[in-house]
């Protein structure tokens, strides 16, 4: 009966949707190359946000004088802080305040007028029907991406061959008339956000450090994660052959983790759940090499040009991972070995990152820190 009902319900909000832009919207067919007041939707986590800077970049300098407000999650308001490409961000949060705070984001942006909603990535079926109510002519997205509702797009972008998130966005900017290069992405910090790691590394007595490496063990997909104790020992050997300090990082959620492999390596330093993740991304941006899961501060270190060596397992690097970080990255990746729906969640044994092995991962580190690195 509940399936039946969310179906019924789902059903009767597109209608209501094609029922409201019959009436009072064009058809959404014509030219959109005169669009100047664009809402992106991105609502995911921090490495959807980071994907969707470039393209953000690019549709400020190719149409300069646009507005360009963003709807994004907590997360990505901490990605997308500071941006100067970017005139307002609306925050979504799921719940009852969180759906009525949209509702009166949205009746705001239909208040001020906006001439294209893009998509670029998002978290909950219920943005792109309400969404569609803003009163834009234009709504584009990716197809196959919008929970089962092409039918609301104006314009549902297939890209093809597969390619980097990054840039598909740019296949949204297209439909615009944008027609541009892709950049890196984008993270902008500040004096604020390096104060507390600073003070932090100071009081250790690691503020002058030459050689400065984080190791990130978490993710929120324990499927992504490599073992604990080869990141240990990892970060052992750093220790012993290059005389690197250790920091570990993680979120209050990896906390315990990172204590755990912190506490094996004899001068290790965790700061799991001390930071904000601005200050993170700035303890990252102040490493000569950071050494990470497929998460979202893999992407911090892109943005802030940190040296990575990246760990993947089943993901696939070419679809999520470094994008314009040429020379400053190391990738190693181990094919899936098993049937286990692992992308899906289902795994809870992760023996394709265990095939990494540290000393392959040791001797990219070192490759990075004195040729590569900083």
């Amino acid at each position: 009966m509940g399936k039946t009902w969310k179906r019924m319900k789902n059903a009767a909000l597109l209608r209501a949707v094609a029922a409201y832009r019959r009436r009072h919207l064009p058809d959404g067919k014509g030219s959109r190359g005169g669009a100047s007041r664009f809402l992106i939707v991105s609502s995911t986590g921090i490495g959807d946000t980071l994907w969707g800077t470039p393209a953000i970049y690019a549709l400020r300098k190719a149409l300069p004088d646009s507005s360009i407000a963003v709807l994004t999650s907590d997360a990505g308001q901490e990605v997308l802080a500071g941006n100067p490409a970017i005139d307002e961000i609306f925050v979504f949060r799921r719940g009852a305040a969180g759906y009525w705070r949209l509702v009166r984001s949205l009746m705001t942006v239909r208040r001020r007028g906006v001439d294209a909603v893009l998509f670029f990535h998002a978290s909950d079926r219920i943005l792109w029907p309400l969404c569609a109510f803003t009163g834009a002519p234009f709504l584009i997205g990716l197809a196959g991406q919008s929970k089962g509702q092409d039918e609301i797009l104006t314009a549902a972008i297939s890209l093809g061959d597969e390619i980097h998130w990054a840039q598909a966005r740019f296949s949204l900017l297209r439909e615009v008339g944008v027609n541009a290069t892709p950049g890196p992405i984008r993270l902008y910090l500040n004096g604020k956000d390096r104060e507390r790691p600073e003070r932090l590394l100071k009081e250790t007595g690691w503020g002058n450090v030459p050689l400065l490496v984080g190791l990130h063990p978490g993710s929120k997909d324990p499927f992504k994660q490599w073992p604990e104790d080869k990141f240990a020992r990892l970060g052992r050997a750093l220790e012993n052959k290059a005389g690197a300090k250790i920091v570990v990082t993680g979120d209050a959620e990896e906390s315990a983790l990172a204590a755990k492999v912190a506490g094996k390596i004899p001068q290790a330093l965790s700061m799991a759940g001390k930071l904000s993740m601005r200050e993170t991304a700035a303890l990252i941006e102040r490493m000569s090499l950071f050494i990470t899961n497929d998460t979202g501060p893999m992407h911090i270190a892109f943005a802030v040009k940190t040296p990575t060596v990246a760990l993947f397992s089943p993901t696939d690097p070419a679809l999520c991972g470094p994008f314009r970080a040429e020379g400053l990255t190391a990738i190693i990746r181990k094919e899936k070995t098993c049937p286990t729906s692992c992308v899906g969640k289902g795994c809870v044994d992760p023996v394709c990152m265990d095939q990494i092995t540290v000393m392959e991962v040791l001797e990219e580190a070192e490759r990075l820190l004195f040729r590569g690195g900083r």
